[in-house]
């Protein structure tokens, strides 16, 4: 399209040069039967047609290489290009809106939120939950550095906004919390063996069977251990090694838990092994470990994470998750440091996922997920129960039936129905008052690119 155009302007210009030539030579054209000057008036021709028929090839030229010195001599509009070093930039992203129903009826105080929920804790209305731009220059054989930059604005980005990037309120009380910088990082392949990848800045973290972005997951809300046992992004250092068929193995140095400025001097050490030992079968290990506390250096926190897939036919896949975390120096009930005036003590926390999902049809698909959470010490959810006390050992049961439907190419809906279930009554209704159990039906509408 853009070589006929350019032909289309250069011939146009060709026959205005060749109107004024006549127009210029009016004497010419009554004069046409005398040979010299007919002569002449060719030979101008000629020489015409081979300068436009330069300028088409240049510009033809311009438009291949990228070029846009000849057509701005020219007078035509210069040709746009991205700089040498974005050549291969790749744009994606997603636009996530949802509406949640609380069947307690909540409408103030306390029952004013899905309590325990991670993304959907907006209770009887509609949440613009994600917008995010992903910008990414993968490696290539001829270029082995690149870089991934991931732009979120919404309402999840209060959640899993890392502390020390941008603050809550900037110095004019502007709220700032919907709008987070997920990932930054620049990438590197080393051509030793299979060739090492490396990965330095703001990453989303290894461990988990469920990430962020809510439609590369099975169901539109989170599991507890997603939200409560394992972190969400990290700042750091990664190196990657394939090991062939049989998976990759990854290691790392971060600044901890969701933090961008580290609030001691201690790092935390991350890992992961993923392996393929059967067609349809990946298990992957995961770990993290360190000192998460601010101006603690000793005191660790550490989760091992185990993600295993199964595809036993063409149309349904199965998943589990296990996490078991421990930390030592804390107050139970409240997540805080201890001090003098306390004793420290160790939390322990743990959690099973079962994931099944099944494809009905080619643009529809059911999955379910059942998970026990086991916060022993309440030191992750936090929750409070009746009175306000603090219950000490906290079990949550949760099941979720999610259907999502494919209305277009790049539009998801998803309809899902989930129950909440605790040993101790933290959920709340506006009739009873706080209660053992949680009941929400959720709608979802996803654009991605």
């Amino acid at each position: 399209m853009k070589d006929a155009w350019g032909r289309w302007l250069t011939r146009a210009a060709l026959g205005m040069s060749l109107a004024m030539l006549v127009t210029g030579h009016s004497s010419l054209v009554t004069a046409w039967a005398d040979e010299p000057e007919t002569a002449s008036l060719k030979a101008e021709i000629e020489v015409l047609k081979d300068r436009l028929a330069s300028l088409e090839r240049q510009m033809a030229s311009a438009q291949l290489t990228g070029t846009t010195g000849i057509g701005e001599k020219a007078g035509l509009p210069a040709l746009l290009e991205l700089p040498s070093g974005l050549q291969g930039l790749a744009m994606s992203g997603y636009a996530d809106v949802s509406y949640i129903y609380n069947f307690a009826e909540s409408d103030a105080g306390e029952g004013r939120t899905n309590r325990g929920r991670v993304f959907d804790n907006d209770p009887n209305g509609f949440t613009p939950h994600a917008f995010e731009l992903v910008f990414e220059k993968p490696i290539t054989d001829s270029m082995p550095l690149g870089f991934r930059a991931d732009l979120f604005f919404g309402d999840d980005a209060d959640t899993f906004g890392a502390t020390g990037l941008t603050d809550a309120n900037d110095a004019e009380g502007t709220d700032n919390d919907q709008v987070d910088l997920q990932q930054a990082y620049i990438t590197a392949r080393a051509p030793i063996g299979e060739g090492i990848d490396f990965k330095v800045g703001k990453f989303v973290t290894l461990l988990g069977a469920e990430v962020i972005e809510s439609p590369a997951n099975w169901n539109f809300s989170r599991s507890y251990m997603f939200g409560f046992s394992i972190p969400f992004t990290h700042t750091g250092a990664l190196a990657s090694y394939p090991l062939g068929e049989w998976g990759s193995v990854t290691g790392g140095v971060v600044n901890g838990w969701d933090i961008v400025d580290d609030n001691n001097k201690a790092k935390s050490l991350i890992g992961n092994i993923t392996l393929t030992p059967l067609e349809g079968v990946t298990l992957s290990f995961n770990g993290i470990t360190g000192a998460e506390q601010a101006g603690d250096n000793r005191n660790d926190r550490t989760v091992f994470d185990f993600v295993g897939t199964w595809q036993p036919m063409e149309k349904l896949t199965l998943m589990a998750n296990y996490d078991y975390g421990h930390e030592s120096g804390l107050v139970q009930g409240t997540g805080a440091a201890c001090s003098g005036a306390v004793d420290c003590e160790a939390a322990n926390w743990q959690g099973l996922a079962l994931y099944a999902k099944y494809d009905l049809t080619d643009t529809w698909s059911l999955a379910g997920r059942w998970e026990w959470f086991d916060d022993k010490d309440n030191v992750r959810t936090l929750l409070t129960s009746i009175g306000g006390g603090i219950p000490t050992d906290i079990d949550f049961y949760e099941w979720t039936l999610t259907s999502q439907w494919k209305l277009y190419e790049h539009v998801l809906a998803r309809l899902e129905y989930r129950h909440d279930k605790s040993s101790e009554r933290v959920f709340f209704h506006d009739a009873d008052g706080f209660t053992d159990y949680q009941d929400t039906l959720a709608a979802e509408l996803i654009y991605h690119f």
